[in-house]
């Protein structure tokens, strides 16, 4: 993979992250419906700051999901900001990893936003929801297969790449020592960060 293309990578996946952390952090005190107006008569079930909504089981849903997804987006944050890694190799290894995180905290905030979608609309108008729901559903799914799928297919590729190297490597070894030392000049990884920057795409 180039350089210039993981460092790109890494700057827009800490921006997402940062991004989804504050719209995560913002959508749990604008919840919809607000909170009790006269703090001074309020139910029996409810306490002071309980927001309106806070009992109902959608609203749980959403807690919970939103909560993950904006810890999960800070985490990525804080690894961004405090680790230098200087090796492209272990590059990717972390950006594989942070951008497995920011899957998962995508697909929590989609999560949280199909829940509160339900106390939104109402239950007359449920059907809404439910749409909304299969629509979500169907373009996450789709994205997070494709991107899977492509990093299978690559990974595929890179391990037929690196065993035919290395087999070529062992049939000229048993020709010619010479040809065996210019043969060891670049290492596995080189030789196949060299094959796939003639790919135009790149799944990490």
């Amino acid at each position: 993979m180039h350089s210039d293309g993981l460092n790109n990578a890494i700057n827009s996946t800490t921006v997402v992250a940062v991004l989804i952390a504050t719209v995560a952090f913002a959508a749990i005190f604008t919840v919809p419906g607000q909170y009790p107006k006269d703090e001074d008569n309020l139910p029996p079930e409810y306490s002071p700051g309980e927001a309106n909504i806070a009992p109902k089981a959608e609203f749980i849903v959403f807690f919970v999901f939103d909560s993950f997804a904006l810890f999960i987006s800070l985490a990525v944050v804080v690894v961004q900001t405090s680790i230098v890694v200087i090796e492209r190799k272990q590059k990717e290894q972390l950006m594989s990893i942070i951008n497995k995180l920011m899957w998962m905290a995508c697909v929590m905030v989609s999560v949280a936003f199909l829940a509160l979608s339900y106390v939104i609309v109402g239950e007359k108008e449920k059907w809404l929801a439910v749409g909304v729901t299969g629509i979500g559903t169907v373009i996450m799914g789709m994205t997070l297969g494709t991107m899977c799928y492509w990093m299978v297919v690559q990974r595929l590729e890179a391990s037929k790449l690196l065993s035919s190297t290395r087999s070529r490597r062992s049939s000229m070894s048993t020709r010619s020592h010479s040809h065996s030392g210019s043969f060891s000049v670049m290492s596995d990884s080189e030789l196949i960060n060299t094959e796939f920057k003639k790919k135009k795409v790149y799944a990490i």
